[in-house]
């Protein structure tokens, strides 16, 4: 699990400082912004990075975007799929996620490493590498008190064998 940020997070790449800091200053005086108050062209800095994850009345969560970097990352576009699409080991680790943030109200950030696997234009050669992230989760209402909405990024690491989800 990730860790639960309370006042300044301990982030450490500073593109997701600045999106904790835009996110803390949409809440004007609130415990939390609002789907609202997110201004795409604002985004601008983040938007290939960015997932915004609806959850849904049955408890799963459904992409509402979700940013070109990962889907040239993972190969796949979610816009539109839900949680419950992804296999069975990455869908538990994103619900139990995205639960504690909606639950909690307090956003999220995780470290992690994952092996991709890459195919060469031509089809002809295949290899793999180890990639380090770092995520931040944050929660949005959407017309009312309730987390209804996280709008989350990840940006790449450097490898560093900790990180390594077994």
């Amino acid at each position: 699990m990730g860790l639960m940020l309370e006042g300044a997070p301990q982030l450490t790449l500073e593109t997701l400082r600045a999106l904790y800091a835009y996110w803390a200053g949409k809440r004007a005086g609130r415990a939390l912004p609002d789907r609202a108050d997110i201004d795409p062209i604002e985004m601008k800095p983040w938007l290939g990075n960015l997932m915004l994850v609806e959850r849904k009345e049955d408890g799963d969560y459904l992409y509402r975007l979700y940013g070109s970097t990962f889907v040239n990352q993972f190969k796949v576009d979610m816009t539109g799929k839900r949680v419950n699409e992804l296999p069975a080991q990455q869908a538990d680790l994103l619900r139990s996620e995205y639960d504690a943030v909606v639950h909690s109200g307090i956003p999220m950030s995780r470290r992690y490493t994952a092996t991709f696997d890459y195919t060469s234009r031509d089809k002809r050669s295949t290899w793999q590498v180890e990639r380090s992230w770092e995520r931040l989760a944050l929660p949005l209402t959407a017309g009312g008190p309730e987390v209804k909405m996280l709008l989350v990024a990840a940006f790449p690491l450097e490898p560093a064998p900790e990180d390594r989800l077994s």
